[in-house]
């Protein structure tokens, strides 16, 4: 038996942070895939190769207890620490593949790395999410489990609680919902227990023209929302203020979206980007690096608005009305040196082939 599953990865687009406390998101599943091969093999071992990570033929057991026991280095099985964290996910869930099983395990993010020079570098389109979704579900696939993982509401349930896990409970899960559905969905869950809320629109949206920017400069989401749960022990009512405000605007903006009124969208995302700013100054979080606040200034003097996609991640969002308009944009982007990148809306979510012979 082989499995091939995989799942895209996918920049916010606007609610970012306010999704973390009920408020509507805009998440776009982008056409760059993380993907996974199950084949079992007969002799009761189990080896991981993940090429990307460095990683090739890490040999792991399944213990009496359902756990994985690796048989390699420590630092070697560190950085297969996802395997480890959705094998206990699955575990918990009751999917796990039996302690008799054997298997070889692909796991392959090429996909997310860019070429830099002589170097490679990682872009930040949500790569654990993806690989984390097509891993969780290929083996919960391979362990006999298919119809738990085609139920996708009730999957994705499953895979936000492990994401809990993952994140430390402070991501909102929005990474995962647009890996397993893929498309663009506007997502709410208003907490780890809560049911989530995917409602998938239309796109491209009449009247909303995009352009991806990489500024080229990484942030750990992970990082940022564990120096924002700090902060907010601290400043509660002025926490509460940004999210009162950024909710408000991520509800409109939703609204704007799903109604077509493409020129109430960008105006929105202007606004929506002014609330960040306030936000990062107030926490001391750079969202906007100083390659976004030059991207911005590029975008705002032509006339469009522009944002950091996520937590003040390394891509950002040009938004304009029309094709021309944007086109210009570009251009100017790329006279000062930065790339745009070719991201388009992937439309498929989690997929997987099986093949039994």
């Amino acid at each position: 038996m082989e499995l091939i599953a995989s799942a895209p990865g996918k920049l916010v687009l606007l609610g970012e942070y306010a999704v973390l406390e009920g408020a509507h998101a805009l998440v776009l599943a982008v056409n760059r895939r993380a993907k996974v091969r199950v084949a079992a093999r007969n002799d009761g071992l189990c080896v991981a190769n993940a090429p990307d990570l460095g990683m090739l033929d890490a040999r792991m057991s399944i213990a009496a207890d359902g756990r994985l026991h690796w048989l390699c280095a420590e630092a070697d099985a560190g950085k297969l620490r996802l395997v480890d964290h959705v094998w206990q996910g699955l575990l918990e869930e009751g999917l796990a593949p039996p302690t008799n099983a054997g298997f070889c395990l692909d796991l392959d993010t090429a996909g997310f790395f860019e070429a830099v020079g002589a170097n490679r570098a990682k872009l930040g389109l949500g790569s654990s999410a993806a690989l984390a979704v097509a891993l969780a579900s290929a083996l919960a696939v391979f362990a006999g489990h298919g119809d738990a993982v085609a139920d996708q509401p009730s999957w994705l349930r499953r895979l936000l609680r492990m994401h809990g896990n993952w994140q430390d409970g402070r991501g909102s899960g929005i990474d995962v919902a647009a890996s397993l559905t893929g498309g663009l969905i506007a997502y709410r869950c208003s907490g780890q227990n809560a049911r989530p809320h995917v409602t998938p629109l239309d796109w491209p949206v009449v009247g909303v023209h995009c352009l991806f920017v990489w500024s080229g400069q990484a942030v750990s989401t992970v990082d940022f929302l564990r120096r924002l749960a700090q902060w907010r022990l601290d400043h509660q009512a002025e926490y509460a203020a940004h999210m009162r405000d950024l909710g408000a605007l991520a509800e409109v903006a939703t609204v704007a979206l799903q109604q077509g009124r493409g020129a109430d969208y960008v105006q929105m995302v202007a606004r929506y980007a002014t609330a960040l700013r306030n936000f990062g100054a107030a926490t001391g979080l750079e969202i906007f690096s100083p390659a976004h606040k030059r991207l911005a200034d590029i975008v705002a003097s032509a006339g469009a608005s522009y944002k950091p996609c996520g937590a003040g991640g390394d891509f950002g969002v040009v938004v304009a009305e029309d094709a021309d308009r944007l086109a210009r944009i570009e251009r100017r982007i790329l006279d000062q040196g930065l790339q745009s990148k070719p991201l388009a809306l992937d439309p498929q979510g989690f997929t997987c082939a099986i093949d039994l012979t």
